[in-house]
């Protein structure tokens, strides 16, 4: 065992996940906090589907070329003493190869990145994390080496990728993984009872929940807003919030995130406001004022099997929330006001913003208690999450990574 090891008590990771830094993921927040006391080695996405003639994978492939090797990872507060033992390598392999010359041409080039960049940080007797199924095509590149797959979509109903392929190859990884790991009760069937253990998503209480930022200069003055971040995509339900917008022509709908579908049903409306993507520790600022939380999601089997990291950080903010019904609510119903056949999205909205709380007539209450009650909501809203951090939950799988 290298001293590196000793020195850390806990065997190094050698992670298969998406770009770091792209997005932050559960497996980005996970390794955060796993980072602490043990090496990482970050391999950047693999990809789950072949790259094709457009441009926006030609645009991908040449920065995939261009990128070094490997390089140190720039994390946002973390101290240089805690990046030292962190290395991110771009991987320069062909995404989702089937034939043989592909396949190990990528083989050989990811071994050759792998060899410096386990040299430099000391590296034996790893654990391989993998959160992509088409990775499983590289674990013999580190022997019997012990791989845990932390599963937190549905790859099989998740959009822009090549499912075929990728469940042929989960089916592989089911097979060789030690642990299966899953964001949600809802995956869980999908793997055999003996391995698989459940990791709800977590979430970084402080950031979410410190006190209210000022207004960014980019959110739209002068009437209420309803507030939605993170992709802009097709489980956005856009039907739903056309019939919405036209319900409440005096209210701000705010969409913050990149946009990876079409929105010309949205934009039409004078009142909507897409504002880009902006940092994970921009979020706080806006959703504090936000008026109203939005998750209008569309009703399919990819949104039912998912887990959203906003769930938790809508309720750690304080802010109210107007949702969709889907699984991942199960255990806060109670905290969100949730459309049903008698109460459409912009009623819940409503709902949400007035605070309505059971037994309560705020028609005879006077304005000290109707602070205090909503008070209480909002702090009742943060409580149901203050015991649900990324630390907490990397510390319970950590537990299972000791008997790899």
């Amino acid at each position: 065992m290298s001293k590196l090891i000793s020195y850390h008590q806990k065997r190094p990771l050698i992670v298969f996940g998406e770009d770091w830094g792209a997005h932050p993921s559960s497996t980005q927040h996970l390794i955060k906090a796993l980072e602490m006391s043990r090496t990482i080695i970050w391999i950047n996405s693999i990809g789950l589907r072949a790259p094709k003639c457009t441009k926006l994978d030609i645009r991908r492939v040449y920065e995939k070329i261009k990128l070094l090797a490997f390089a140190h990872n720039e994390v946002e507060n973390t101290t240089p003493e805690e990046r030292k033992n962190f290395i991110v390598i771009n991987p320069i392999v062909i995404p989702c190869a089937t034939s043989w010359v592909t396949l190990t041409l990528s083989k050989l080039i990811l071994k050759f990145q792998l060899h410096f960049a386990c040299r430099k940080l000391s590296i034996e007797e790893p654990i391989i994390w993998t959160s992509l199924p088409t990775s499983v095509d590289y674990l013999e590149l580190f022997n019997d080496a012990p791989c845990v797959y932390y599963c937190g979509d549905d790859f099989s109903n998740l959009a822009g990728v090549d499912h075929k392929h990728v469940a042929n190859k989960e089916s592989e990884l089911i097979e060789k993984a030690t642990y299966i790991f899953t964001a949600s009760d809802q995956l869980n069937s999908k793997f055999p009872a003996n391995k698989v253990v459940n990791i709800p998503h977590g979430v970084d209480f402080q950031l979410f929940s410190n006190r209210v930022s000022p207004v960014p200069d980019d959110l739209p003055k002068g009437k209420p807003i309803a507030g939605f971040y993170g992709s802009i995509s097709t489980w956005l339900d856009q039907d739903l919030m056309v019939e919405t917008i036209n319900a409440m022509p005096e209210w701000n709908f705010v969409f913050i995130g990149k946009v990876a579908c079409d929105i010309t049903k949205l934009s039409v409306f004078s009142n909507v406001y897409f504002i880009g993507p902006k940092s994970h520790l921009e979020l706080p600022g806006y959703i504090q004022n936000w008026s109203v939380a939005m998750l209008p999601f569309i009703n399919n089997k990819q949104v039912q099997m998912c887990n959203p990291l906003k769930l938790r950080e809508y309720l750690a903010s304080g802010t109210p929330i107007a949702t969709t019904n889907f699984n991942a609510l199960d255990g806060y119903r109670e905290y969100f006001q949730v459309v049903n056949s008698n109460k459409p999205f912009y009623k819940a909205i409503l709902l949400a913003h007035a605070e309505i709380a059971p037994n309560l007539d705020f028609n005879k209450i006077n304005t000290i208690q109707k602070l205090l009650a909503l008070t209480q909501k909002k702090e009742l809203r943060k409580s149901c999450v203050i015991a649900e951090s990324w630390e907490c939950r990397a510390s319970y799988l950590d537990k299972y990574l000791a008997l790899c």
